[in-house]
């Protein structure tokens, strides 16, 4: 150990010793170019050597501390001096990371409780809003005015659940969750686009019992059938079972096939959502974040001006804690 430490020390300590022999050169060239008395040039010399050895003597002392302590309290193999000082900087470095760490914590929670208190005082004028749209008894403009709100609320609470997704397990409830009560929960909160929009609904078999949080699952469901509404004003939109397996079909504009590739990605619209003005980039960005931690998988087929497939892979799975 001794050794190891020894040969570790002198290595680290290389730009001492070629400053020491520097000047040590210098003195002697100095003393010869004026022809110093050869006895003062030792002592000059044993001077600087004396001092050299004295500080060099100090410093191995103090690292050979810093090096016994570190073995005491670690456990790991007997390293040299050399590691011990590099792992002194990956300490330091640690520290500095542990403290990026702690300050982007605090701003991620800053910027959540901001955008959580935006969203919920959002909901005050919304929904006197809702009240002022129902007291205009059947006129022209009321179903569209409902849908504008419906979509204000929609995005607010996308925004909110967003956040809310950074502590996903925080929030989490497992329960025996029934997904054709959820589904036809959805749907009924579509209704308004479904009768307005002239959308035909066929709600195929739905008989299943999932071991789940029902609000994310939820969320997960209604992002994609929000989706298929959206882009199947006239069309059709289906849902129903392959086994395990919940299919949202619908006959809408369908998804380009370059795009295709990207519709998870968070912030992309693509070709339908530049059309259309309709897309946020957060929706199916959500979903898929939602079915990694519901531990399900996603398939979406898409043909442009034909429709879109969206199979849910519902078999039991774990859930992700990360």
């Amino acid at each position: 150990m001794r050794h190891s430490f020894l040969t570790g020390w002198l290595r680290s300590r290389w730009q001492f010793f070629a400053c020491f022999l520097v000047f040590l050169l210098f003195i002697l060239f100095l003393s010869d170019l004026f022809s110093v008395q050869r006895q003062l040039t030792y002592y000059a010399t044993g001077l600087l050597f004396l001092f050299a050895v004295i500080i060099l003597g100090m410093d191995g002392l103090v690292e050979w501390r810093r090096y016994r302590k570190k073995i005491e309290n670690r456990d790991f193999a007997a390293v040299s001096a050399l590691e011990t000082m590099l792992m002194d900087d990956i300490s330091s470095l640690e520290d500095k990371l542990n403290h990026l760490q702690a300050q982007q914590a605090k701003w991620q929670g800053d910027m959540e409780d901001y955008y959580t208190m935006w969203a919920h005082q959002m909901k005050i004028p919304l929904a006197a809003s809702h009240l002022l749209v129902g007291e205009l008894q059947q006129h022209p403009s009321q179903a569209a005015l409902e849908k504008e709100l419906f979509k204000l609320e929609h995005y607010t609470s996308l925004v909110l659940n967003y956040l809310r997704l950074q502590s996903f397990h925080e929030d989490l409830q497992l329960e025996q969750v029934d997904l054709e009560e959820v589904v036809r929960d959805l749907v009924k909160k579509y209704s308004l686009f479904f009768i307005e929009d002239k959308i035909k609904l066929d709600l195929g078999q739905l008989s299943l019992t999932l071991s789940t949080d029902k609000r994310w699952l939820s969320l997960l469901i209604e992002q994609f059938l929000s989706n298929a509404v959206k882009y199947s004003k006239g069309k059709q939109v289906a849902i129903g079972l392959e086994g395990e397996v919940l299919v949202i079909t619908d006959t809408g504009i369908g998804i380009a096939e370059s795009d295709l590739q990207r519709v998870f990605e968070r912030g992309f619209s693509g070709y339908n959502g530049r059309r259309t003005q309709q897309s946020s980039g957060l929706g199916l960005y959500l979903a898929k974040r939602l079915a990694e931690k519901l531990g399900y998988k996603i398939e979406l087929h898409s043909d442009l001006g034909q429709g879109t497939v969206v199979k849910i892979h519902l078999e039991q799975a774990d859930l992700v804690f990360k």
